[in-house]
C-alpha cells in the first residue's frame, strides 16, 4: 500500500523509531569516532540529543505535522550535545521551518523541507567540513529533493534516498584523511545514516511496539588512529543553550570565530545552541552571555579523554570535583578527573574553573546584580564519569566536598550505586580549598606509586586530619548576601571593623579561630598561625591561596619562604565556588605534615 502522505503522528513515530535506531548502536558509533577528535562520544551526544527528542514526546500527540515538527526541533536544541548532536538539532530545525503551517505532507513538500533542513545544517557551521555527517545530509536531501518530483510514495522515496546516503557514507572515508588512515565512516554520518535507516523501516513496517526505549550503553573504546595529543589543538567541547531575545547568531559567530574550531551555531533569534572547540571556554561565554541568558553550558575535556583511552595510565582513576584548588599540570600529570560544581548569577549557570574561572568569576562578583548561588554537579555528571573511567579503568576512587558542606558527596555515593559490581570508594575530603587540593595530590601520588586501591583508601582516610587551612576574611558583605552569616550580625561587626580568621574543624568546615580590627592585621596573623603550627610538624608544605589579591597572596609566599627556605610554593585561587561565600580580598594558607 502506497504511503501518500506524512501526519504528525506518523512523522514522529519515526523519528522516535529512528532514534532508537541511534541509540542501540550508540557504542559502534563511539568506537569509530575519529574526526574531529578521537574521544570516543559522538555515539553518545547524538543518542542523548535524540533521548531528549523521545522523551518530550511524552503526552504530545499531535496529529498536525507542523506541531509535531515544531516540538521535535525544540527538544533537538534543548537537548543537543556534541558537534553532530548540534548539526542534528540544526537539521530539525530546518525541516520544521521548511514544512511551514501543514497539517500533513505529500512527498514534494517533504522535499522542499529535506533542502530546508540541509541549508540550514550547512549554516549553522562557520566552515563546513565534507566528508562529515554534511555531506550525508546534503546528498541525501538533494536525492529527495530530485525524486519527490516524480515520486509520490514515502515507502520509494526513502529507500531511495536511504541508498543514496549509505552510498555517500561510504564515500566519506575517501574525503578524510583521519577516516581513511584508520579504515572507518565519520561517526557523525553514520549516525545520521542510523536515523534514517530507523525512520525508514518504521515507515515501510514498523509497529509502534517496537519502539521501546532501549536501556543505556556504555561508552565503547576509540579505534587506533595515529593521533597524538598535541595534534589536540582545541581542549575542550563547549556547548551552551541561549536564552534571549533578536539573538544575533552571525554575530556571536563573528566574534568567537578566532577562538577554536567547530563552530556550530543552531537555533533561532529567541533559541541558540552553541559548540565551539576551544582553549578557552571561559572568554567563550564571556562574550556570548552579553546576547542573553547562558543555560546548559558544558566543556568536556577532550585531551584528557584521549589521554584515558590512549595513554598507559594505574589501574585506580581518582576523581573530584572544582572544589579542590591544585595546580592545573598536578591535575593534567595524574590524569585526575574533575566534575565542576556549578554557578549561577541569575539565570545564567556556569561550569566552575571551565566556563567560569576565577578572573570573570571576581569580576562579575563586582559588576553583577545578582549574587551568586553555587549547587552540586547534577547526577548525571557523575553516572557519565564513572561509566567512562571504569571502561578504562579497574576501580574508582572519589574525594569530595565535605557531606557537611555540600550534597556532593552524596551525589557520588548515589551514582556510584549504580555501578554495583564495581570497586568505587567515595572519600569525605574533611578539607576544602588547596587542603583539598593537597588531600587529593597525595591519593594521586600514591596511586602512582603502584599502593593498591585499600592501600590509598586506607591512608587517605586518615590524611586530612594532618591538613590546616588558614583563612582571612577582608569584608563581611559576601557571607551576608550567601546567607552565611547574619545580616545582623554582619552589619555589628562593619561597624567595629572585625576581620574574622577561620580555620578549618574535624570535618573540615570553616569556624572561627581569630579576629583582627586591620586588613593588614589580620594577613598577619594568618602567617602567625600557619608558621607557629608548621614549627610543630615534620615535613611542612604550603600553598596560599587568594580571591583576587594577589599581591596580598605573593607576600605571603615571600614571609614563608624567608622563614623556611622553601622554593615550591604555589599561589593558586580560590576556586569560584568558595570565593562565592568568602569574596573578594580573601586570602589563605593552607599547609599539610607527616608524622614519620
Amino acid at each position: 500500500m502506497k504511503i501518500k502522505y506524512i501526519d504528525g503522528r506518523r512523522f514522529s513515530l519515526g523519528i522516535r523509531a529512528g532514534a532508537k535506531r541511534v541509540v542501540d548502536n550508540q557504542d559502534h558509533l563511539n568506537e569509530i569516532n575519529v574526526f574531529p577528535v578521537p574521544d570516543a562520544d559522538t555515539g553518545t551526544n547524538m543518542a542523548s540529543t535524540l533521548r531528549t527528542v523521545v522523551e518530550n514526546m511524552e503526552g504530545n500527540n499531535s496529529a498536525d505535522i507542523d506541531k509535531s515538527s515544531k516540538q521535535i526541533a525544540d527538544s533537538a536544541l534543548e537537548g543537543a550535545r556534541g558537534n553532530s548532536g548540534v548539526i542534528l538539532a540544526q537539521f530539525f530545525y530546518g525541516l520544521y521551518k521548511g514544512l511551514g503551517k501543514s497539517k500533513k505532507i505529500d512527498t514534494e513538500q517533504f522535499g522542499q523541507a529535506a533542502r530546508s533542513a540541509k541549508e540550514h545544517a550547512y549554516e549553522a557551521l562557520s566552515k563546513p567540513k565534507e566528508g562529515t555527517i554534511l555531506t550525508v545530509i546534503k546528498d541525501w536531501a538533494e536525492n529527495v529533493l530530485e525524486n519527490s518530483k516524480t515520486i509520490h510514495d514515502f515507502e520509494e522515496l526513502l529507500a531511495k534516498s536511504l541508498e543514496t546516503a549509505k552510498r555517500s557514507l561510504e564515500n566519506t572515508r575517501n574525503k578524510l584523511e583521519a577516516l581513511k588512515s584508520s579504515g572507518v565512516v565519520d561517526s557523525g554520518a553514520q549516525g545520521f545514516v542510523y536515523l534514517l535507516e530507523g525512520i525508514t523501516h518504521f515507515i515501510n513496517r514498523g509497529r509502534v511496539k517496537d519502539l521501546a526505549q532501549p536501556d543505556d550503553t556504555k561508552i565503547g573504546s576509540v579505534v587506533a588512529t595515529e593521533v597524538l595529543p598535541e595534534d589536540i589543538t582545541f581542549r575542550f567541547c563547549t556547548e551552551c543553550l541561549i536564552e534571549g531575545k533578536n539573538i544575533n547568531i552571525p554575530e556571536i559567530r563573528s566574534k568567537i570565530d578566532s577562538m577554536g574550531d567547530s563552530i556550530v551555531i543552531a537555533g533561532s533569534p529567541e533559541k541558540a545552541r552553541l559548540h565551539i572547540h576551544s582553549n578557552e571556554p571561559a572568554k567563550v561565554f564571556a562574550i556570548v552571555r552579553k546576547y542573553g541568558n547562558l543555560l546548559q553550558q558544558k566543556a568536556d575535556d577532550m585531551l584528557k579523554q584521549f589521554n584515558i583511552s590512549h595513554c598507559k595510565h594505574p589501574s585506580i582513576a581518582l576523581v573530584t570535583d572544582s572544589a579542590c584548588d591544585l595546580p592545573q599540570e598536578i591535575i593534567d600529570k595524574y590524569h585526575i578527573y574533575v566534575i565542576p560544581v556549578r554557578l549561577s548569577f541569575g539565570q545564567s549557570t556556569y561550569i566552575d574553573k571551565i566556563t567560569i574561572t576565577p578572573e570573570y568569576f571576581y569580576q562579575m562578583m563586582e559588576t553583577e546584580p545578582h549574587h551568586p548561588k553555587t549547587s552540586q554537579p547534577p547526577p548525571t555528571d557523575f553516572t557519565n564519569a564513572f561509566g567512562f573511567l571504569l571502561t578504562h579503568y579497574e576501580s574508582i576512587i572519589a574525594i569530595h566536598l565535605p557531606s557537611v558542606a555540600s550534597g556532593t558527596l552524596q551525589g557520588a555515593v548515589n551514582s556510584a550505586k549504580q555501578f554495583p559490581d564495581k570497586k568505587i570508594t567515595v572519600i569525605d575530603a574533611r578539607s576544602l580549598s588547596v587542603t583539598f587540593g593537597m588531600v587529593v595530590q597525595k591519593a594521586a601520588e600514591l596511586i602512582y606509586k603502584g599502593k593498591s586501591h585499600d592501600e590509598v583508601v586506607s591512608i587517605i582516610d586518615k590524611f586530612p586530619s594532618k591538613t590546616q587551612l588558614f583563612v582571612n576574611i577582608p569584608s563581611l558583605k559576601y557571607l551576608m548576601r550567601s546567607g552565611r552569616i547574619s545580616k545582623a550580625k554582619g552589619l555589628i561587626a562593619k561597624f567595629i571593623n572585625i576581620k574574622p580568621i577561620l580555620k578549618l574543624d574535624e570535618r573540615g568546615m570553616p569556624i572561627h579561630y581569630s579576629k583582627s580590627f586591620s586588613n593588614i592585621g589580620a594577613v598577619k596573623k594568618v602567617l602567625k598561625f600557619a608558621m607557629t603550627l608548621a614549627k610543630e610538624k615534620k615535613n611542612p608544605r604550603f600553598v596560599v591561596a587568594h580571591a583576587n589579591n594577589p599581591l596580598i597572596a605573593r607576600f605571603l609566599r615571600m614571609k614563608l619562604y624567608s622563614e623556611f627556605c622553601m622554593s615550591d610554593i604555589s599561589i593558586l585561587p580560590i576556586a569560584p565556588v568558595l570565593g562565592a561565600h568568602a569574596g573578594n580580598g580573601t586570602t589563605a594558607i593552607g599547609l599539610c605534615w607527616s608524622e614519620e
